[in-house]
């Protein structure tokens, strides 16, 4: 009963954070497993020494619930690059009800140009 309701407040705290226009840091497998509740999510998969090249999906806040991994963390980060195939940083991954629907990933420059990836972002989840 307990973790039941733990999963409740956890799904209740992400649905409301988009209210913020901030996109929320998943670092426990409870916040990836609660993507599963959202109508649509992006995620992106990055690494903190490839910070210079985030895409800044908040502005999407407005659309899906907005989220981000850190494949440094300790305790999520391998098993999320090796479940999601993650072979390259960042991948932005867009996710409604729970299933990939597309994913984007950059070149050999490891960054994309975000005017550009924002625009289709937001033309997968309309």
């Amino acid at each position: 009963m307990k973790n039941w309701i733990s999963m409740w407040l956890l799904g209740l705290g992400l649905c409301t954070s988009s209210l913020y226009s901030q996109s929320v840091s998943l670092d426990s497998f409870q916040q990836v497993q609660a993507l599963n509740i959202q109508t649509c999510s992006v995620v992106q998969v990055n690494a903190s020494w490839n910070y210079q090249n985030r895409v800044k999906i908040e502005q999407l806040d407005k659309l899906c619930f907005i989220a981000e991994i850190d494949i440094e963390n300790k305790t999520i980060g391998a098993v999320i690059a090796k479940e999601w195939n993650i072979t390259v940083v960042p991948t932005i991954i867009v996710l409604k009800e729970g299933k990939e629907v597309k994913r984007f990933e950059p070149g050999i420059s490891m960054s994309f140009d975000e005017r550009t990836i924002i625009e289709d972002i937001k033309k997968e989840v309309r």
